[in-house]
Parts: structure tokens; sequence; C-alpha cells
């Protein structure tokens, strides 16, 4: 099995924002750079009001951090220091309700739309893509341009206690995993916290490899990983 280094993700629940905290430049420049408040600003979003254009670059912010912190167990999430530099729309950019309850990238094929851009942390680019709807942002990084071999997907669950969101997102990653690796119920895959506190995968007592990254808000909950599949 061929593997990755390391996956990061992360979801906000539009619903569960405070729209009013989130234009108070009080508490947004605690996030954002003057040059990211630029490019909201040099960049027409007219689909996009200034709080989502927040929650899409903390939820960017996030996910580098997931995806630095496997590799650096010590780092300490400060999202001023992670610098969105670019942001490509997509071309269709109304935002839509989210149909169904869940999706996933596999199901989406080629044609799937998302914002997506680079970001700089210290001295390593980062690429990101963002999936936005009414409901949600959902944003995943990888350090290639390439996302050919990342998997990622987002579900709604019916309650929103850690605890549920929890369970809920680790047997939607597994379901997803075991039909990737065909694994069988002798041997199940299961997902643990190790002594850094990142989720690896284990099948009886060996661990997978394969990087793993969680993020639940409210009633939504998704999940990235990186595996390529030998041919």
């Amino acid at each position: 099995m061929i593997v990755s280094k390391s996956t990061g993700n992360d979801i906000v629940a539009l619903k569960g924002i405070d729209k009013q905290r989130s234009n108070n430049a009080g508490f947004y420049s605690k996030i954002l750079s003057v040059s990211e408040l630029a490019l909201y600003c040099s960049q027409v979003f007219p689909e996009m009001p200034f709080e989502n254009f927040l929650w899409m670059l903390w939820s960017v912010k996030e996910s580098v951090y997931k995806y630095r912190k496997r590799t650096v167990p010590g780092l300490i999430f400060s999202p001023a220091k992670i610098i969105v530099q670019q942001i490509v729309p997509p071309y269709n950019r109304r935002i839509t309700k989210f149909e169904g309850a869940q999706w996933e990238s596999g199901e989406a094929g080629s044609s799937e739309e998302f914002y997506r851009g680079t970001v700089l942390f210290e001295s390593d680019i980062f690429h990101f893509r963002s999936k936005i709807h009414a409901e949600f942002i959902s944003t995943v990084v990888n350090e290639a341009e390439d996302f050919e071999n990342i998997r990622w997907g987002v579900k709604w669950i019916d309650h929103p206690g850690s605890d549920y969101q929890s369970s809920a997102v680790r047997a939607f990653v597994l379901n997803k995993l075991d039909l990737l690796i065909l694994s069988d119920c002798s041997d199940c895959l299961r997902i643990e916290k190790n002594a850094a506190g990142y989720p690896i995968v284990l099948k009886g007592a060996e661990e997978m490899g394969i990087p793993v990254s969680f993020a639940h808000h409210d009633h939504f909950i998704a999940y990235s990983f990186l595996l390529a599949i030998p041919h």
C-alpha cells in the first residue's frame, strides 16, 4: 500500500456562527492578515458575505494546522501566521442548499466545483479546496496541487452532541476505508488517537499508516484522508 504523509480538513456549520461577532474588526483581525483583508476587497465575491469569507479562511487555516501537527506534534494553532495568498472561485459561484444527507468526493466526479487556492505557512506552500453550501463550509488541504489521492466527505447528523459527533465521524470514514481497501470484519479497521493526539488507523495491532483528519461542528461531520491505491 502506498501512503501519503499527512492530511488536514475542517468544517464550519454556518448556522452556528455569530454573524455580528464575525464582522467585528476586534474579532476578525485576530484571524485575518492585512493582505487577506485586501484579498477580499480586491477580488469581488458578490455571492459571499464577509462572514462566510472569514470562516472559509478559518477552515483553510485549521486544515493546514491539522496537516502540519501530524509531523510537528507540539505545534500551536496561530491562524494569523497561516496566510491565504490566492483564492480562485468556481465558475458557478451560486451558493446552493446542501442536497441529501451526505457527500463524498468519490461520488462528485471531475465536474464538482470548489473554491481553491494557495496558503503560506512559514516556508511551506499548501493548496486548498473548499466546498461551500448555504449550510456549511468544508475544506481540505494538501501540499501538492494534485488532489487525486485525497478522499473527503461531509455528512449531516441528527444530534450535535460531541460524543455522537465523534462516534459518527469515525463510522463515516471507516465505512469508506473498508470499501477502498477491502477490509474484512475478521480483522476490522478501527481508529484510535496516538500519544500526540491525532487519529491513526489500525487493523488488528498493525498501524496502517493512513493519515486521517476529522472535523465536526453542530449537525455536520467531515473527514479527509490520503490514500494511493496501487493499480
